[in-house]
């Protein structure tokens, strides 16, 4: 599959996002530009400009050496990947993005990055891995409370190095991962979670759960989501949180302390 069929695919994602939930997407621009990809338009008449990115690099795995196992299976020898490394792919096309929005920074719309892994490139496709490449690359703090301490919700501290967005892009208003999850995924866990038990071999449980699925009606077909990452840019013009609020989608903002992000809402 082709870099052109790989934001085919990820364009017919978020189409039938919006589909979904009503919100009308036309190309914005002149025809003859490399314009962004849509202009999005809600039942109300707000709108939000949107370019999206796919991903065709083999990531973690450049520059791998891999060795013949068993089996005649290839298996990559010991590496390691600096988070710069492994974030770089990421960043790139935040780059790539940017340039295509930024002809739209003055008009007073929210400007959003998407991003899509449709073919699962073997880069870091989290939500905390996107902070860090927008804010730079995670140092790990581990924060000892008394027992029974409540903690609100999920952060992360940003060193500042290599972030995409701290210092470039400030118009843009959020990066979002487009993702696709089968409606059987549910349905699937709760096959195993009950069924487990019952085997010694997995390749026996495989056996049986992929006969279940046929005799036992498991749900067809898949919904597409969304995990919206605000951005702290003054320039940008903020994405109302009621907007890209679907069911199993999930939304990040800065934390109150300005030590990262933290999870706002969850769909899921």
């Amino acid at each position: 599959m082709g870099k052109h069929d790989l934001g085919s695919v990820a364009e017919e994602w978020l189409d039938r996002y919006l589909s979904e939930r009503g919100y009308n997407a036309d190309t914005p621009g002149d025809p003859d530009q490399k314009n962004p990809d849509r202009l999005i338009t809600t039942p109300d008449g707000r709108q939000v400009v949107c370019e999206v990115k796919s991903f065709a690099t083999p990531g973690l795995l450049k520059e791998a050496r891999f060795r013949e196992g068993s089996g005649g299976i290839r298996v990559s020898q010991p590496m390691a990947r600096t988070q710069k490394e492994a974030l770089q792919p990421i960043r790139d096309k935040i780059k790539e993005a940017a340039k295509q929005l930024k002809r739209y920074k003055d008009d007073g719309l929210p400007l959003m990055v998407i991003l899509a892994n449709p073919m699962s490139c073997p880069i870091p496709f989290d939500e905390s891995s996107v902070i860090a490449a927008m804010y730079g690359d995670i140092d790990a703090v581990f924060e000892i409370t008394e027992p029974g301490a409540e903690h609100e919700g999920a952060s992360w501290l940003q060193a500042g190095r290599n972030g995409k967005l701290t210092s470039d892009h400030h118009y843009i208003s959020a990066v979002a991962l487009l993702r696709e999850r089968p409606h059987s995924a549910a349905w699937a866990k709760a096959w195993f979670d009950e069924n487990r038990r019952r085997f010694d071999q997995a390749q026996d449980m495989i056996a049986a759960y992929l006969q279940a699925a046929k005799t036992e009606n498991a749900p067809q077909g898949s919904e597409v989501f969304l995990s919206i990452i605000e951005t702290t840019g003054e320039e940008a013009v903020p994405l109302p949180r009621d907007l890209f609020n679907g069911p199993l989608d999930l939304r990040y903002g800065p934390a109150p302390d300005g030590t990262g992000f933290t999870l706002l809402s969850d769909g899921r």
